[in-house]
């Protein structure tokens, strides 16, 4: 009688301790996967999922291209706060995929080891309720001891995207301050502009006629000059400083290819120590001085901006110093000379 057939018994304990083991362990992976940060939760979580600051982003950076262009290029604190906002949307970016990948493995290795049995499912099998023993404190206990080091990657992850998110949001806020200020100049800015219109570098004939020329740059100066090619504006306020404060190192000007305003020849560095060497202690306070002249007299030189240790002046702006963004080294945070920008 099959009743009574021993191998009917196995077959039928065999196959209804498979089913519930099934069931266990698909009930129990289910619950894992719900213990673990959502998915979803990251991009709540986060101020903005990566894909809506990559489209604030844009819509930012179409504005401060169309400002620039007014306001006669090289809003450069407005160019700071745009790029430090591009690389705080790509560690965001990088962090929640990070996230997703470490959140998937981890799901997927508890489905596997409760599928396969690796796992003890005793708690499982002898619960009554196998819903209520997914939260069962010794199994989840289980599962951290043999995936530790997942998931405490998993947690570091989290809190990782979460940070990167929180400053894409800082850094586009930054923007948006920057653009604000910007615009509420825009009467004196243009203004301005129309007090001092463009100039560019020439080349004059020499005298006596023939030959090819030179660069309109500065002579008579105490300081030896690199690039000596720029605007008139620009050499004005050249002979200017360096009278009054010179001889300086040397006085950095024209470079050729240069993008930005060392390349249109509205740009001098002003350098107070040579070699990517920290300007001494007097030579730090020489340069102070050369920047409050500077500030003081800008409407009347007609300057755009200066930067002078790690900070800007740009006189577009409704004033005074901002920090810039660490770009890696004396010279290029500008502690050992000012930068001058004319319009």
């Amino acid at each position: 009688m099959a009743a009574l057939d021993p191998l009917g018994r196995t077959a039928r304990a065999s196959g209804g301790r498979k089913a519930a083991r099934c069931l266990a362990a698909l009930t129990l992976a289910a619950g894992v996967t719900a213990a673990l940060p959502p998915a979803s939760a990251s991009a709540a979580a986060l101020p903005q999922a990566p894909e809506d600051i990559k489209k604030k982003y844009a819509k930012l950076k179409k504005q401060s291209e169309e400002l620039s262009k007014e306001y006669r290029g090289e809003l450069v604190t407005l160019e700071e706060a745009k790029r430090a906002a591009e690389r705080a949307g790509a560690d965001a970016s990088r962090a929640e995929r990070e996230y997703a990948a470490a959140r998937a493995d981890v799901a997927r290795l508890a489905s596997t080891s409760y599928m396969t049995g690796r796992l003890d499912m005793v708690p499982i099998i002898s619960s009554a309720d196998p819903g209520a023993a997914v939260h069962d404190a010794a199994v989840i206990e289980h599962i951290s001891q043999n995936n530790g080091r997942r998931l405490e990657n998993l947690k570091a992850l989290t809190a990782k995207a979460e940070k990167s998110g929180e400053n894409a949001r800082k850094k586009l806020e930054a923007v948006e301050k920057e653009l604000k200020d910007l615009r509420s100049q825009r009467a004196r800015v243009r203004k301005l502009l129309a007090k001092y219109e463009p100039q560019v570098a020439r080349t004059q004939a020499p005298a006596g006629g023939g030959g090819a020329g030179r660069p309109d740059g500065a002579t008579g100066t105490k300081s030896p000059i690199v690039g000596n090619s720029m605007t008139a504006r620009m050499r004005s306020v050249l002979v200017e400083i360096d009278n009054r404060f010179g001889p300086f190192p040397t006085i950095g000007c024209a470079r050729p290819g240069d993008p930005q305003d060392h390349g249109s020849g509205t740009a001098c560095d002003f350098m107070e120590s040579t070699g990517g060497q920290m300007p001494s202690a007097s030579a730090q306070a020489h340069g102070d001085s050369v920047a409050q002249y500077l500030i003081n007299n800008a409407s009347r030189m007609g300057l755009k901006y200066i930067i002078w240790k790690q900070r800007i002046y740009d006189f577009r702006s409704s004033g005074g110093w901002r920090q810039m963004e660490d770009r890696g080294s004396i010279t290029q945070n500008h502690f050992d000379h000012i930068h001058v920008s004319v319009l």
